[in-house]
């Protein structure tokens, strides 16, 4: 059984070497400066749950900020506008509410999303696997690659800018296993990256079209 250093480690390897963590995971190619030392691939529960701590960061750090700025924005209107204050409490204790509630939802349903998230690619990585080579293992080649781009939640605990890093982060590191793992050449990887976009657009377009011709 792996330890919780040993977990932290890979989860944070993945960042630090996205390429090459990957080869290891297929080639048993050791990375730099480790000699023989393997990091052994993370489970998708266990990359999960790290993820989840860093969810659980993000939510309590967001609701604190926001928590700052309301108390700060109350004060300053009840010193400019005393008139103003009851309504402004009463209000500024709602929006606090609202804030309180919405950052448990984040901290909540975040496995959830995230998993589906995470099966969703992995659906996709594996049917662009059986094209580019039948006789590999595809389960064990795309659950590594969706598995290990959770990484990228480490960087959702940035105040502001995080949810934006992880997002581009979470495409990367994506990339990079598509690259490193799956083999595949600059222009597939973008093909495999953009076509969630295009089934997206597609239904959306098809259901518009459902539409019109319904009510026309």
């Amino acid at each position: 059984m792996k330890s919780i250093a040993e977990l932290f480690e890979t989860y944070l390897m993945v960042l630090v070497h996205p390429f090459r963590i990957h080869q290891q995971f297929r080639f048993q190619v050791a990375l730099p400066g480790q000699g023989d030392h393997f990091f052994p691939p993370l489970k998708l529960s266990e990359a999960l749950g790290i993820s989840w701590v860093f969810a659980i960061v993000r939510g309590l750090c967001k609701l604190v900020l926001l928590n700052f700025f309301l108390e700060s924005f109350i004060s300053m209107q009840s010193e400019s506008f005393p008139m103003l204050q009851d309504l402004i409490m009463s209000s500024g204790i709602s929006t606090y509410y609202f804030l309180l509630f919405s950052a448990s939802l984040d901290i909540i349903f975040f496995p959830v999303t995230a998993l589906i998230m995470t099966e969703v690619w992995a659906w996709m990585i594996r049917t662009y696997s059986k094209f580019l080579n039948p006789d590999s293992p595809h389960e064990e080649i795309a659950d590594q690659i969706t598995t290990h781009a959770l990484s990228s939640n480490l960087f959702s605990i940035i105040p502001f800018l995080g949810d934006m890093v992880q997002a581009l982060l979470y495409y990367f590191l994506l990339y990079a296993g598509i690259r490193a793992n799956l083999g595949a050449s600059r222009s597939l990887a973008w093909v495999i990256l953009i076509t969630p976009t295009i089934l997206a657009m597609m239904a959306m377009s098809f259901f518009g079209v459902l539409l019109y011709l319904l009510f026309a």
